[in-house]
């Protein structure tokens, strides 16, 4: 974790959050570090992480790489008014893979009309009070910003949204400030070399659940055997958590969390998958009266049946080891139940063949007595036969 606004940020510093024993550490940076110091946009590629945009005294538009090796800042594209989009903040980014190349892509954000910035991006929307509807493909190997060709229900100017990865080529986006609304909208959005398609998922209304609106929320990706799931936390003025099923556009909300886990906005979420069916998700931060690190831990059954808890940290390594172990009992046992009906299966399948087997064997001795049966009726014939040409003589 880095940047970020308060009173003790040190921007010459990595925070690393260290999961198996849940405890804080930092370890120096080389290199120039981003100018926006908050409100920028991040996002992970292996052992790279990008970082575009944000605050620091002004808006930027920079876009830098941090490598988790070496520690060290490198600036691929430099805050410019000549190229690129807007100088921004509070926007949204993923990547997405063609042909063999990465590329990174940057939706929306809130600039200010006062200062110079690029030239505005055909078709896009800019709105008085700073906020843009802009999509910019930036392609790593090139260090080239491409504006691509833009389908379907584009989002007006927002920021404060989160964009969230699915696949490769698919993200999901959903909330956000608009200049008129606080909005709770939700969009699947797919990308492909030149273009990206934007579906607004409508909201039935009714008894059906959905979210309220906010902006400055998070979101994380858990994943299951069910499918991908989106969850939410927090937001400004909703304050509460929701868990999106992806491929179902089906709401839940999760229930009897702590305000210090809901009552937060402009924070970080990180989730880490424990084991199979638990996800720790590590938050921090926060500009309310709660931003010390707190673990939620979601857990899940069954098709949308799921378990929420809130980690204490002084019991981290301890219940970390629990659920481990609970899961690999599970595991042990699954494979044990697997084994014996495999074991019984090849014993059916056996028992099968042996039947088969005696009933071949059953089927040659009746055919062998039949064979004897006709050949001493042969022999008999033929003496009766030579008895009858004796007798004629």
């Amino acid at each position: 974790m880095w940047g970020g606004v308060g009173s003790r940020v040190d921007y010459d510093v990595m925070e690393l959050y260290h999961l198996p024993t849940g405890a804080w550490d930092q370890k120096p940076t080389t290199g120039t570090p981003p100018p926006g110091t908050w409100a920028y946009s991040t996002f992970a590629i292996g052992k790279d992480i990008y970082y575009f945009g944000g605050y620091g005294g002004g808006y930027e538009n920079s876009l830098h790489c941090f490598n988790v090796d070496s520690f060290k800042w490198r600036e691929l594209s430099p805050s410019s008014s000549d190229h690129g989009p807007i100088k921004k903040a509070y926007c949204g980014m993923v990547s997405a893979h063609f042909d063999g190349d990465d590329y990174l892509i940057i939706i929306g954000g809130c600039g200010s009309s006062s200062i110079i910035n690029p030239p505005k991006q055909p078709d896009a929307q800019y709105s008085a009070h700073g906020k843009c509807n802009e999509i910019h493909y930036y392609r790593i190997s090139s260090d080239q910003w491409i504006s691509p060709v833009v389908i379907g229900d584009r989002p007006p100017p927002i920021d404060e949204f989160t964009l969230t990865p699915v696949t490769n080529n698919t993200a999901v986006m959903f909330g956000g400030y608009t200049d008129n609304e606080i909005s709770n909208k939700l969009y699947m959005i797919s990308f492909t070399k030149t273009s990206v398609n934007i579906l607004e998922v409508p909201n039935p209304g009714g008894s059906v659940q959905w979210p309220e609106g906010r902006g400055a929320h998070s979101s994380v990706l858990i994943t299951t055997s069910s499918g991908p799931h989106l969850l939410v936390v927090g937001g400004s003025p909703a304050y509460d958590v929701w868990l999106l099923d992806i491929n179902k556009r089906k709401w839940k909300e999760l229930i009897n969390l702590p305000v210090n886990v809901t009552n937060r906005h402009w924070h970080s979420l990180s989730v880490w998958s424990v084991t199979p069916t638990t996800n720790w998700i590590i938050e921090f931060g926060g500009f309310t009266e709660y931003s010390d690190t707190a673990v939620i831990e979601l857990r899940y059954a069954s098709d949308n049946d799921w378990s929420t808890s809130v980690i204490p940290l002084d019991q981290y390594q301890d219940q970390l080891r629990r659920r481990i172990l609970s899961d690999w009992e599970r595991e042990r046992k699954f494979y044990e139940e697997q084994l014996q009906r495999e074991i019984k299966e090849k014993e059916q399948i056996q028992q099968d063949r042996d039947k088969e087997q005696q009933q071949v064997l059953q089927e040659k001795a009746t055919l062998s007595q039949q064979l004897d049966d006709a050949t001493t009726l042969l022999e008999q014939a033929e003496k009766d036969k030579s008895t009858v040409e004796l007798v004629t003589r």
